[in-house]
């Protein structure tokens, strides 16, 4: 590990500081794409490079503005992540909110130093979180997960800790939730966290439901982080053109009367019979009917409804046109057929060429299944985030 040195004097280059920013927002976004990525493949070397190259980009950029007091606290948190890409220790996706909840902190000491405000951590408590993540390389099982705890209160004592365990070494086994969050659930609840988002009681139990989907068949695992990160980046882009909580809600849901079609149904998909195809159809009415009983979420409903009308007005279940149906069903439309395109079977081996090709196909759907607007939206995004697509 390097040494932790607090008391090296500031130099502060004002000049610099714009181009830090910009550096710093780029830096963010790449490490919650990354992150998102990571509840899933956790053990994925080059996603493993990846975010131990956004906090060593941050730490360098520290001492190109002359902060270097806050350079150790980006240190540790690297020298960990060296030891995760070394085979030392296992990435847990509780340092999920660490590395988020230190960039976070980070962003905010520059902006007190500058702005001659209060810092956000003292110095004694940066000295502490140092420490810790210093000595997780040597701790394993719960006390690792207690270390991790103590440094996600240090950086924020309101965070949420129920999944860790307490300091208390006298008890015998630690607290686990009756319902645990799996990697689906984790990945889905940080990018509505990303977007804006509270995780209250509906929204945690809709996540909790997209997992049944997920679980339902193998070519389904990690669709529901996949479409919510498209859907939620083309209303972004768009400029929110959509309730971002009702779009977030349609993602999660849409396809959840998926789960209970038979499994030859499943299997077949693209070339059932009239019976198969008569139950696929309906599986939209299934929890749009469900939805539809709450008064807080009828436009996504309607959205789940209508996500399989095309603009030219031949699509499913009513026949419906242009400006007839919800832009968020229009947005969750083109996802769809994205998403299906870019992981049916062989064509994650394809990597970028299925992603053109699944581009270039909805393209060629502008007028017919897709509206001309969203598909340039979506352009924009593939555009922008086109490495996570490949």
């Amino acid at each position: 590990m390097s040494s932790i040195d607090l008391d090296r004097p500031d130099d502060i280059q004002l000049d610099s500081v714009a181009d830090f920013f910009e550096d710093f927002r780029e830096a963010y976004e790449n490490c919650e794409a990354v992150l998102i990525d990571l509840e899933q493949r956790p053990k994925e070397q080059e996603l493993l490079n990846s975010i131990f190259r956004v906090v060593h980009t941050i730490k360098g950029n520290l001492g190109f503005i002359g902060l270097f007091s806050l350079i150790p606290l980006l240190q540790s948190m690297e020298d960990v992540l060296d030891n995760i890409r070394k085979g030392q220790m296992d990435y847990d996706s509780s340092l999920c909110d660490v590395i988020q909840l230190t960039l976070d902190r980070t962003k905010q000491l520059v902006e007190a130093k500058l702005e001659n405000h209060p810092a956000p951590l003292s110095r004694e408590t940066m000295q502490q979180i140092c420490e810790l993540l210093s000595n997780l390389i040597q701790v394993t099982g719960q006390t690792r997960l207690r270390h991790i705890r103590r440094v996600i209160l240090l950086l924020d004592p309101e965070h949420n800790v129920d999944g860790l365990p307490a300091d208390d070494e006298n008890v015998a086994a630690p607290v686990v939730p009756t319902a645990a969050p799996t990697p689906v659930m984790a990945a889905s609840a940080r990018l509505l966290q990303h977007y804006g988002l509270t995780l209250d009681e509906d929204l945690l139990f809709f996540v909790s439901l997209a997992q049944a989907l997920e679980t339902r068949h193998t070519n389904w695992h990690g669709r529901t982080a996949r479409q919510l990160f498209l859907c939620m980046e083309m209303n972004r882009f768009s400029g929110q053109k959509v309730d971002p909580e009702q779009l977030a809600v349609a993602v999660l849901l849409h396809d959840l009367g998926m789960s209970f079609l038979p499994s030859s149904v499943l299997d077949e998909h693209g070339q059932p019979d009239p019976a198969q195809r008569s139950l696929w159809e309906r599986h939209s009415e299934h929890c749009a009917g469900m939805l539809a009983s709450s008064p807080r979420w009828q436009d996504a409903a309607a959205m789940i409804w209508q996500h399989h009308e095309a603009v030219d007005g031949t699509g499913l279940p009513d026949q419906l046109a242009g400006d007839e149906i919800a832009d968020g069903a229009k947005i969750l439309a083109i996802a769809d057929m994205f998403d299906a395109r870019t992981n049916e079977l062989g064509a994650q081996a394809d990597g970028k060429r299925a992603m053109v090709k699944a581009v270039v196909e909805i393209n060629h759907q502008i007028g017919k299944a897709f509206d001309e607007f969203w598909v340039g939206i979506f352009n924009q995004v593939i555009k922008q985030h086109q490495q996570r697509f490949q």
